[in-house]
């Protein structure tokens, strides 16, 4: 527990500790961020990297924004706020969309397919419903 003084509030055990949270989670986030805009190297990360950079600080500070907004005893919800970060939200989404698209998606092994195609995985049938054997044209037309 901190040294703050909490005066008439002191027993309110729930609002201490909401508090205290409170605090702990904006230590975490000031953290964060100051590890963030520290990195040195930006202009030698990838575009990706760069794209995920910029989003986290962006939607990092928005969230900063709503919450001072919030203790200010304004409703971030008609704030302008609400609309930045949704903004933020959306970009995060179609990053991540570019990233799986270029990640997950499946490739054609072409030597495998090959390999599948020049050892026949094509049988043909007799009119009996019957595998016809892949060397039987070849006796056929030498006889």
């Amino acid at each position: 527990m901190s040294s703050r003084d909490y005066a008439e509030l002191r027993n309110d055990e729930k609002f201490i500790n909401c508090v205290e949270n409170f605090d702990a989670s904006l230590d975490k986030i000031e953290a964060d961020l100051l590890l963030a805009c520290g990195v040195k190297d930006y202009d030698e990360l990838s575009t990706q990297e760069r794209v995920k950079l910029d989003n986290y600080l962006a939607y990092s500070i928005n969230s900063l924004y709503w919450m001072y907004v919030k203790l200010q005893g304004l409703d971030p919800n008609e704030h302008g706020i609400k609309n930045e970060l949704s903004r933020v939200r959306q970009t995060i989404l179609r990053d991540k969309q570019i990233y799986e698209r270029n990640t997950i998606r499946p490739v054609l092994d072409k030597g495998a397919a090959g390999r599948f195609i020049k050892h026949g995985l094509h049988i043909r049938y007799d009119k009996d419903g019957k595998p016809i054997p892949a060397n039987s044209d070849d006796a056929e037309r030498r006889s």
